[in-house]
């Protein structure tokens, strides 16, 4: 056996030792000069070329030999003090020891024992080729920014039901999980919180939002803008464009209204005719400019999907908007249980994403303020859909990406961090991903997304990625601080399973067809 090369991130091995013969891909080994002890993992294996090397005769002779193996592998650390570290302090020299790390040695060397005896679990499944179980430190989780990625039925819902239900078991937990599709609001351990039912005013997104995003106002109508921030400063003198305060959205409408009609009187009267003594008029400086405007602000207001943004109109009631704010957001940020589930699957995409910004928003600014706060981490499922790339961003768009990036960058000094998941790595944002310290990765095809991935990897992880392809459901890897050693793990399924489910077409159709009444069906979509 002979170390043949040895570079930062990588070895290669040269050997015909028995051990190996039975060596496969993404096993670990130990190589150690007797005073530095690297750990790696296989990632390529050749059988040496001997015919290009020898004559015929040292042919015949090497084939009654052992075979012969070149083994290259990734380096993921070194074992310091008895224990495994994702640094590497020195490296052997050429003169080294090699064998495969037993079950017994990986769990000793990742110190399995006391972290099951000492700190209490935090376990999420086992690793898969050892019989040890694999375990995240939930410091180290959750004081930095975390990421999950991968493809479409990968089991990304499950894990991070897993990861989440572990998490509740803390009597102190704290933990808001935006749900896009509502797969997280039926866990006993949640507060639900299901937008469309509980009201969201439409105050509450903050004028500027409220104009560029709800009502669709383009950024380069410069009237409509204007009239629109005289009349909300009119009927909110206190007002703020990026702040939730309190107006009555139907003062404000009907402001609008009757600027578009508006007359200016000149100062002149007329002196004769049926119009002797009234005063002559102008129109006024949006007189009839405004039409367009109002018709979307009264198409949107008798909209009943978007009923919960004007909450005077259905049982809920807002008498002061401050009260209810501060209610709000006791919910979000305390409450009884230790997860607060968001679930925006009901209400229209365009107005979820808002929403998921305001609340973001607030909870930041207000967690900023607060002196020893609990922490309190965001779970952005689906986060491509609203942290993605700067590509073609609007500025309202920008606007509300920017809080997320803020929370990347300075939320951890504020007890605020990120736990992203994200089936295309490659449209989210880039600074997010960037500072995030741990990456959940499993099944990934798409060559964009690895090559996201990858390019925040560790030099010594980066080629691992590559095993992903051929992962099965509930496969993953685990790079960062949390997590000792990143080896493929297979996550155990929560107690409590998501509302999630890949359907079996082929099954599916091969029952019997039940006749659906698609009228009934058409009239609650045109009621809705």
């Amino acid at each position: 056996m002979k170390l043949v090369k040895i570079l930062p991130d990588k070895i290669q091995i040269r050997t015909d030792d028995a051990e190996f013969v039975n060596a496969r891909l993404n096993d670990l080994i130990s190589v150690s000069d007797g005073e530095v002890e690297l750990v790696a993992m296989i990632t390529a294996i050749t059988d040496n070329d001997v015919e290009t090397q020898m004559d015929e005769n040292a042919i015949m002779e090497e084939l009654q030999q052992p075979s012969l193996k070149v083994i290259e592998c990734s380096i993921l650390g070194s074992v310091i003090d008895g224990e495994f570290k994702q640094q590497i302090d020195r490296y052997p020299s050429t003169d080294v020891k090699i064998h495969k790390i037993s079950d017994f040695e990986f769990g000793a060397i990742l110190a399995v024992d006391a972290v099951l005896k000492n700190s209490g679990p935090f376990q999420i499944g086992g690793y898969a080729g050892y019989d040890v179980p694999a375990y995240l430190d939930g410091n180290k989780f959750y004081q930095r920014h975390s990421c999950i990625v991968g493809n479409t039925g990968c089991g990304k819902s499950e894990t991070v039901t897993k990861i989440v239900e572990e998490t509740a078991k803390l009597p102190g937990a704290n933990i808001v999980i935006f749900d896009i599709h509502g797969e997280y609001s039926r866990l006993s351990y949640v507060d639900s919180i299901k937008m469309g039912e509980v009201p969201f005013p439409i105050w509450m997104l903050g004028f500027s939002d409220m104009a560029a995003n709800v009502l669709k106002v383009k950024e380069d109508s410069t009237v409509v803008v204007s009239a629109l921030r005289k009349a909300y400063y009119e009927q909110c003198p206190n007002g703020n464009e990026n702040k939730p305060v309190y107006f009555e959205f139907e003062r404000f409408m009907a402001y609008v209204g009757r600027m578009n009609v508006e007359n200016v009187g000149t100062g002149e009267f007329y002196k004769t005719g049926d119009k002797a003594g009234q005063e002559k008029t102008n129109k006024g400086e949006y007189n009839g400019k405004l039409s367009s405007i109002m018709n979307a602000m009264e198409a949107l207001y008798n909209d009943r999907r978007y009923n919960f943004l004007f909450p005077c109109k259905n049982e809920y009631t807002v008498s002061s908007g401050g009260k209810y704010l501060a209610t709000f957001l006791s919910r979000i940020m305390g409450g009884d249980k230790p997860v607060k589930n968001i679930d925006l699957s009901g209400i229209p995409h365009d107005i979820a994403v808002l929403i998921i910004g305001a609340i973001t928003k607030l909870i930041y600014n207000i967690q900023i303020m607060q002196k020893d706060a609990r922490p309190i981490t965001l779970v952005c499922d689906e986060a491509h859909v609203y942290i993605p790339t700067d590509f073609q961003l609007t500025a309202a768009q920008r606007r509300m990406v920017e809080i997320f990036e803020n929370i990347a960058k300075e939320g951890r000094k504020f007890g605020v961090t990120l736990f992203v998941a994200s089936q295309r790595p490659s449209e989210l944002n880039k600074t997010i991903v960037a500072q995030c310290a741990n990456y959940i990765v499993m099944k990934l095809n798409n060559e964009n997304d690895k090559s996201m991935i990858k390019g925040m990897m560790p030099a010594g992880s980066a080629d691992v990625i590559e095993t992903t392809t051929m992962f099965s459901p509930g496969d993953c890897l685990v790079v960062g601080d949390a997590c000792p050693i990143p080896l493929k793990i297979h996550v155990e399924l929560a107690n409590e399973r998501p509302q999630s489910k890949t359907i079996d077409f082929w099954d599916e159709w091969s029952k019997e067809r039940e006749n659906v009444d698609y009228a009934a069906c058409l009239e609650e979509y045109l009621e809705n």
